[in-house]
């Protein structure tokens, strides 16, 4: 038996044990019930198989599955809390809708357009500048891999129109503050899918108050984080780092918008249309006169709904011949299923452990006055950030923001009583744990950095916890400072 399949067996069985066998055998304690330790039992049972390498899609299923045997949900009540709920449609909605947006290269049009602006000749550092601003808008949309394989495709196109090594300061640079900034690419909006994996676990508990987590707070700290990522990481490349840019000054970018690129098509126009009114329905809606009928039909219809109305209507749209989008193809390729089930299985097992006849609300709410529940709010913010941005560089990025907001979670109804605006530790714990960008075994993005030719050599992991440890340290800073500021002002 190989080494991987007997870990693969033993976390398996240990998952298994957790969610369906920990809540009978361990005995109850404090306010905990046996609803409680059974719920509980399912999280950690969740939390194992994912952080040890099983499936997420097949660790939710289980784990949604056990959810209807301590007696809180029904089988009915756990599908429609799980997979049916609007939220987890929401995200699958989204996952087609940026697949398309990707596919059809529109995102990458849109990057080499803003960085083939002529008064960008002869500033490399506004280059910079304006490369960081572009992944970070573009890349909002289409989320943090997409983002990604845009940088290095674009990279490597400097690389070779200037002449430079792949294994330049400035270009790793560039392309380690991409991965770093993860976080902003993935889940600047509220309803991208892992923001709603997140606010699904303070939504539990805060509903019990009858309230849930502002989206517009959750947006203005994610923006904030952005903005200020985005002067401390230009601040650093101009003042910190010691980079030759005599090639980049030199650099005809006009020549980055090559023949492909040099026009958008009609297609794009459309998709980009699509996405803007998609993901700004909320806002859109905002903005139209009350009472009229545009208002009322967006307002009524919600912003899932609206997205399946784009779907479908991009689907009957045919340009030169052909549909804007195949559906079949974009569901069958763009979904994400592991974090649609990890929505799922959030929604009810945090449902399952805030409770009142689980006890755990009161026994985590106990354990934390006595210790984070005695600091203020921006302590706290302090403490969640920096234990987020570093915790992630070595362990599970979803599994590290799952603990953190687990923990803090009975607390949010407190300091939501006493004034806190708690909707900012959402954003802050979710773009904070997806910063991890030092090491392979960090993320997925972090996976594919190491393996590109800017960082596959035998210097490529020596510069990143070297020189790759001050863009890991900035995007901490900057995670942190914006949270005091939203804690402090919101």
């Amino acid at each position: 038996m190989t080494r991987v399949n007997r870990k693969h067996i033993i976390v398996s069985i240990l998952g298994v044990f957790f969610m369906f066998g920990f809540g009978y055998v361990c005995p109850t304690w404090g306010s905990v019930t046996r609803m409680g330790v059974q719920y509980l039992g399912i999280l950690i049972g969740w939390i194992v198989m994912c952080a040890f390498g099983i499936p997420m899609s097949m660790a939710s299923v289980m784990s949604i599955a056990a959810c209807a045997l301590p007696g809180y949900y029904t089988a009915a009540t756990v599908i429609t809390g799980s997979i049916g709920s609007s939220f987890t449609v929401q995200a699958l909605f989204i996952f087609v809708l940026v697949y398309v947006f990707e596919e059809s290269g529109t995102g990458e049009f849109l990057v080499r357009w803003i960085l083939s602006r002529r008064f960008i000749n002869g500033r490399p550092y506004l280059f910079t500048a304006c490369f960081l601003f572009a992944i970070i808008v573009i890349g909002s949309c289409i989320g943090s891999f997409g983002a990604l394989m845009i940088t290095i495709t674009v990279l490597e196109n400097v690389a070779a129109v200037t002449g430079m090594k792949k294994q330049d300061d400035w270009i790793r640079f560039l392309l380690i503050s991409v991965v770093g900034l993860s976080g902003i690419t993935e889940i600047m909006y509220p309803f991208k899918p892992y923001a709603e994996l997140y606010s699904g676990i303070f939504n539990s508990t805060l509903a019990s108050i009858g309230t849930s987590v502002s989206g517009a707070t959750y947006l203005t700290t994610s923006i904030t984080i952005a903005v200020i990522s985005f002067v401390l990481l230009v601040f650093v490349a101009r003042f910190v780092f010691k980079f030759d840019l005599a090639k980049i000054k030199a650099l005809d970018v006009t020549t980055l918008q090559t023949e492909e690129f040099k026009r958008i098509k009609p297609n794009q126009i459309v998709i980009l249309i699509a996405i803007v009114i998609s993901f700004f329905h909320p806002f859109i809606v905002m903005l139209l006169p009350k009472g009229s009928f545009v208002h009322g039909f967006l307002n009524d219809m919600g912003q899932a709904l609206f997205m399946a109305l784009v779907i479908a209507v991009l689907s009957l749209i045919r340009i030169g011949g052909k549909p804007i989008m195949n559906p079949a193809v974009a569901f069958a390729k763009g979904v994400n299923w592991n974090v649609i089930f990890a929505v799922g299985s959030v929604l009810v097992v945090g449902g399952g452990i805030s409770a009142e006849g689980s006890g755990v609300t009161t026994w985590l709410l106990d354990i934390f006055s006595g210790t984070l529940g005695k600091m203020g709010p921006i302590p706290v913010i302090i403490i969640v950030s920096l234990l987020g941005c570093f915790i992630t560089q070595f362990f599970s990025n979803a599994s590290t923001a799952i603990i953190l907001l687990t923990a803090l979670a009975p607390m949010a109804t407190v300091m939501y009583q006493n004034g806190v605006n708690v909707s900012v530790f959402v954003a802050v714990i979710g773009i904070g744990t997806l910063s991890a960008c030092l090491l392979p075994c960090g993320s997925g993005q972090s996976a594919i950095m190491f393996g590109t030719d800017m960082f596959n050599d035998s210097d490529g992991q020596r510069w990143a916890l070297s020189k790759g440890l001050i863009v890991a340290v900035t995007l901490a800073i900057a995670v942190m400072l914006a949270g005091i500021l939203c804690i402090s002002v919101l």
